[in-house]
């Protein structure tokens, strides 16, 4: 078999396996969140393969985070319709600047939290009493 051959081979077999991932497994090896392993016949473990220098794909990383405007950022977060929104934009900032965001909204108590709950009480304090307000106002 030529290599051109061989090449499409493995290609129709990585299909045809792809086709039984569920759509979260193929969403992780497309973001490089997750890989693939080749297991010889007869193994019961993957083979490992020889060190290499990490790929870069596309998407992979993480953007960077934005340049801490505490005015700026509570404005943004105002404006946001859902606390996923708030999420989704405070995610890619680093622990540092999330407390000086809090401090900047007057927040008190957050000097021990993990990022996660870091963001959770800020989106609460910006978002979420607007969203439960308004939901609460249509009663």
């Amino acid at each position: 078999m030529t290599n051109a051959k061989l090449s499409l081979a493995v290609l129709a077999r990585v299909a045809e396996f792809l086709q039984e991932l569920p759509e979260a497994d193929v969403a992780d090896l497309a973001a490089g969140r997750a890989r693939l392993a080749v297991v010889p016949f007869g193994a019961s473990a993957p083979r490992v393969p020889a060190a290499r220098r990490p790929s870069r794909t596309v998407g992979a990383h993480r953007p960077a985070a934005p340049a801490l405007d505490p005015d700026g950022a509570r404005a943004t977060l105002t404006a946001m319709g859902s606390r996923d929104e708030g999420t989704v934009y405070l995610s890619p900032w680093n622990a540092k600047d999330l407390r000086a965001l809090a401090a900047h909204l007057e927040m008190r108590g957050v000097t021990g939290l993990k990022k996660a709950d870091l963001i959770d009480r800020i989106v609460d304090r910006t978002i979420g009493y607007r969203v439960n307000s308004s939901a609460i106002r249509q009663l």
